[in-house]
């Protein structure tokens, strides 16, 4: 009410001015505009006496007499005169059906799960290299080529276990016959059979062993070939030179994404020599922040984008990590996406549509019709009411928003569907709405 204060002031002075500068204005026409404007200013509460002025202001003895107030029901109350004045238009909340679009950010990643790691199975000096960084290798490529005495006295070992057993299978199927003839007797029965149990034993424990070294079967087979039926000389068993060579191979189809091994370099079985990931599939890891948490879970969907592909890949939330990360405060989510080409890489940056299922109870409404005033949201519903005939009501409604666009509002509540609410003309009901709390209270609006 201050500007109306201030210009009936600035009227009162003008007029006073115009009495003594000009002739024209007479005495009887200043003294009927101060009286109508002394009147306004009362009705409108600016003649009420300042806080330094205790006695209140008498009213013109000819101002009507004021009736008693009646207390005001919190509605903005608008005829249709003024509607159409303002351009005031209605629209009817909608139920939420269509999911709400969470963007986000994330990047891509090998999946660990399919990663191959290639390592020696016992020391073992390292002679040649094949692979190098970021080259395509196929399931049997040779890798690294490898020279070691461990490796050969396991050959050696292996020879020998699988001789030994040989022999005492033989005496084995001798002494089965002498048995049934009676010509030994059941005690060295028993002792030969526990031989053959014994030696047969530690040849497959010596077999178990290079196959943990990993030394392929085609490898194996000759090392039994050169003692099978053959009289005990060393060139039977195998050079010891050759025996301690072995070459490592692809185990998949795959680039190789590290490399740390040196040709002439010695290397233990802790060592990784290189490391090779298959391209055909990635993970996407994705970063939702704390206030979006609770609406991520598994089987939602999500569509990927990267900034130099037109096309949109679709995936599905895996997995929702349980902790949020302290250095990006935010909850790791992951999905997998296809990569037959292998045109995408790994930690490329890319955005994510998250889709978030309706919830019941959710409304949606035209963005126009929400008013933000004091860092809360507002609209204004339409009361209908049949004895205010050419009188709309309105109520001023807090709601709670779920999602904003440029375009709509997700209300999380508030709002029931088929109400009727203010689009075109909300900003003037808000204003109207504050004008009449004043009025009512003395004191702004919250």
């Amino acid at each position: 009410m201050f500007w109306k204060f201030t210009l009936a002031a600035a009227v009162l002075a003008g007029l006073g001015g115009a009495l003594y500068l000009s002739t024209s204005v007479s005495k009887a026409q200043v003294k009927h505009a101060l009286k109508s404007l002394s009147n306004s200013a009362w009705a409108s509460g600016v003649g009420h006496s300042s806080p330094e002025t205790p006695d209140p202001a008498t009213p013109p003895t000819d101002a009507p007499e004021a009736g008693p107030r009646s207390h005001w029901d919190g509605l903005v109350e608008v005829d249709a005169k003024k509607q159409a004045a303002i351009g005031l238009h209605l629209a009817a909340v909608q139920a939420q059906t269509q999911p709400l679009k969470l963007e986000l950010s994330g990047r891509t990643a090998y999946d660990p799960n399919t990663l191959t790691k290639v390592r020696p199975r016992f020391d073992t000096l390292v002679v040649k290299v094949h692979a190098s960084l970021g080259q395509p290798v196929q399931k049997g490529d040779p890798l690294v080529e490898l020279y070691s005495t461990e490796l050969a006295q396991a050959k050696s070992d292996f020879q020998t276990k699988y001789v030994q057993w040989q022999h005492d299978k033989k005496l084995y199927d001798l002494h089965k016959n002498l048995v049934q003839t009676g010509a030994i007797s059941q005690r060295v029965w028993v002792d030969t059979q526990n031989d053959e149990q014994k030696s047969r034993l530690e040849y497959n424990l010596a077999l178990d062993k290079l196959q943990v070294y990993d030394v392929p079967k085609e490898e194996i087979d000759p090392l039994i070939e050169r003692v099978k039926d053959k009289a005990p000389e060393a060139i039977h068993f195998g050079e010891i030179s050759e025996k301690a060579k072995m070459t490592l191979r692809a185990r998949s189809d795959g680039i190789v994404i590290e490399r740390e091994v040196v040709p002439g370099n010695y290397y233990e079985v802790s060592n990784v020599l290189m490391v090779i990931a298959p391209l055909d599939h990635l993970f996407v890891w994705i970063n939702v922040y704390e206030l979006d948490q609770d609406k991520v879970a598994v089987g939602q969907t999500m569509e990927i984008q990267f900034p130099f592909l037109a096309q949109k890949i679709q995936g599905k939330v895996q997995y929702v990590a349980n902790e949020v990360s302290k250095d990006t405060r935010a909850v790791k989510v992951r999905a997998t996406i296809s990569n037959p080409a292998g045109r995408l890489k790994s930690d490329m940056l890319l955005k994510a549509i998250l889709d978030i299922p309706p919830l019941p109870g959710q409304t949606v409404i035209p963005r126009i019709s929400m008013v933000a005033i004091s860092g809360e949201e507002f609209v204004f519903v339409h009361k209908k009411d049949a004895s205010s005939e050419g009188h709309d009501k309105f109520e001023r409604r807090k709601i709670h928003v779920a999602q904003e666009t440029t375009d709509s509002v997700v209300v999380a509540d508030g709002l029931e569907p088929n109400e009727e609410i203010v689009t075109n003309g909300s900003l003037i009901l808000a204003q109207l709405y504050e004008d009449a709390a004043n009025v009512e209270t003395g004191l702004p609006s919250s």
